[in-house]
């Protein structure tokens, strides 16, 4: 005995019903995926590969350990994605306006935003950059070739550097550098090159040098090290000068040792911080917060790079000069950790 027949129309029907609500949790489920955009610097800087990293943990979501014991580490939906950019004043100007979610962000590059100066002079916008953590310092480093013999500061005068792209942490603090040693773009033969294009140039002899605010080692300048490269350094009592007018780049040096060949050299610090908008979501924050913190994130930081084994608790809110995102803030103070008294605009 065969079943009831039925109409082609109907088993048409049947199926593509079938088929629309099985699409229906795929749909679902995609629409819970959260992008979590994280503007870092050039491919061949430190900022990028760190911001990869930081992106890997937060996305992979499952059992782990953070900082407070057993629990999760990512963020349940999150997709983390290192982007690329100019640099620090770019990924703030993005980070503001809603573009991306967060940002990789020069201390004194942040704290001219929060207050609105310098760059960010007339603009309100800047004002809502908030902090989540302090990562690691960050060296200003003078790459020049040897055979270019420029060994003090004001030698750069009359060479052709590229001092970085508009827009980048880097160039802010050249600017600055500069007007310290009397001189001004002017007295160079400036190049504005992110260092990921400035490699054939420094081995043809295009270029003299390149400079750039970022982790030690970075790999724009193990590149080149084959060609015969040395470090400019920059003179104590001029870096002293430079700390007291601007109170987040500070004097340091890079460690003899770093690059090949090179021997210690004195330069100037600042933090590198994790920021995001004032108006994130407090929730979201304090779970990426938790999620950088977390071992598993910490593991990928420090196996990823050598930059990444500066970033530690411990330090996560060394050299802030900005107020931070209330979201991180409860995560410090469920810590026990007290943060310092937010400064005012």
């Amino acid at each position: 005995m065969t079943g009831p027949s039925f109409p082609r129309s109907l088993c048409v029907f049947m199926i593509c019903l079938f088929f629309l609500v099985s699409a229906v949790p795929a749909s679902l489920a995609a629409e819970e995926q959260r992008l979590f955009r994280i503007g870092t610097g050039g491919l061949t800087g430190v900022y990028y590969p760190i911001g990869k990293l930081i992106a890997k943990g937060l996305t992979e979501y499952g059992q782990g350990k953070t900082v407070a014991g057993e629990g999760k580490s990512g963020v349940s939906g999150l997709v983390g994605v290192a982007q690329n950019s100019a640099g620090s004043v770019e990924n703030v100007r993005n980070v503001v306006s809603g573009e991306i979610e967060a940002g990789l962000v020069q201390a004194d590059v942040a704290a001219l935003a929060f207050r609105g100066e310098n760059v960010f002079a007339g603009d309100e916008g800047p004002r809502k950059l908030r902090a989540v953590a302090s990562l690691y310092p960050e060296k200003f480093q003078i790459v020049t070739r040897r055979d270019a013999d420029i060994r003090r500061f004001s030698d750069l005068r009359g060479k052709r550097i590229s001092i970085d792209e508009k827009g980048s942490g880097t160039l802010s603090v050249m600017r600055i550098v500069l007007e310290a040693h009397g001189l001004s773009e002017r007295d160079l033969l400036p190049v504005y090159l992110k260092p990921v294009f400035t490699h054939d140039k420094m081995v043809s002899g295009e270029l003299q040098g390149f400079v750039m605010m970022a982790g030690v080692p970075m790999e724009a300048v193990t590149r080149v090290s084959d060609i015969g490269i040395s470090l400019v350094p920059i003179d104590p009592e001029i870096a002293s000068q430079i700390a007291k007018r601007s109170p987040y780049l500070v004097p340091s040096t890079i460690a003899a040792g770093a690059y090949p060949g090179i021997p210690e050299i004195s330069t100037l610090q600042v933090f590198a911080l994790l920021t995001v908008s004032s108006e994130s979501p407090e929730g979201l924050v304090h779970e990426v917060t938790a999620a950088l913190w977390s071992e598993r994130t910490l593991s990928l930081l420090h196996e990823g790079h050598p930059q990444g084994k500066l970033i530690t608790l411990k330090t996560a809110l060394d050299g802030i000069p900005i107020p931070l995102h209330p979201g991180a803030e409860r995560f410090y103070r469920e810590q026990g950790i007290t943060p310092k008294e937010a400064p005012m605009p």
